[in-house]
């Protein structure tokens, strides 16, 4: 009785420990001050809901005479926590690039992932006429993120 006792008990720590290995790496983002910020904007887009590093603080910061553009800065400080996360959002335009992009596929939405001189990382994608750019400025970052990661993080827009 004990050994059937102590089996059962045993069985959902291993599948516990075998789970945890597959979790994200992002952290939640709470993007609904950043929400009121934007309302005054002709168009609402979706926000992330996820980081790639934490304590993500975000600056918005909109073009003058621009009402199709919205530009994000989200940031990390700290001791080996120094992150930036560039993020912008275009209504009813296409952007174009020299860049040479790889296809990816971010759920069900086909997207463009590119790497600029080893310095950013680029992921881009549209949702209807809004085209979303984030990029990843790794020579300015603590953190080395993945395009999984990038990937990820655009899944999460809501």
């Amino acid at each position: 009785m004990k050994k059937i006792i102590i089996l059962l008990l045993t069985i959902p720590l291993l599948l516990l420990g075998c789970s945890s290995g597959t979790q994200s790496t992002l952290v939640d983002f709470d993007h609904a001050q950043l929400k009121k910020q934007i309302e005054v904007q002709g168009f609402q887009p979706k926000l992330p809901a996820k980081m790639p590093f934490e304590g993500a603080k975000a600056e918005f910061s909109p073009p003058p005479n621009q009402q199709d553009v919205l530009i994000f800065d989200f940031f990390s400080h700290g001791e080996e926590n120094k992150n930036h996360l560039g993020f912008m959002i275009v209504n009813g335009k296409n952007s174009s690039s020299d860049m040479e992009f790889e296809d990816v596929s971010i759920g069900d939405i086909k997207g463009k992932y590119a790497v600029n001189n080893g310095d950013a990382q680029i992921l881009r994608w549209k949702d209807g006429d809004i085209e979303y750019s984030l990029t990843y400025y790794g020579k300015q970052s603590d953190k080395e993120v993945s395009k999984g990661e990038l990937i990820e993080t655009a899944k999460s827009f809501e």
